[in-house]
């Protein structure tokens, strides 16, 4: 259940990224062009590395609640 919520988020966020990069490009007239490619990507792992980054305070801050509680 907890898995589906994060995965249905993840795809929340990239869509979201990918609808206004893509409207960036319309409304700019520029088409799908190698920057936009790379643009839409890049809204595909960003969130990823949101989440990497998130995880590792979780797993510093349990880390340092041990580390206090064997001292």
């Amino acid at each position: 259940m907890f898995e589906t919520v994060i995965f249905l988020l993840y795809g929340l966020v990239a869509a979201a990224a990918m609808v206004v990069t893509m409207l960036e490009g319309w409304a700019n007239h520029d088409g799908l062009t190698l920057y936009r490619l790379a643009g839409l990507i890049a809204c595909l792992l960003w969130p990823l590395t949101l989440l990497l980054f998130l995880l590792h305070g979780c797993v510093a801050r349990l880390l340092t609640r041990f580390s206090r509680r064997m001292a």
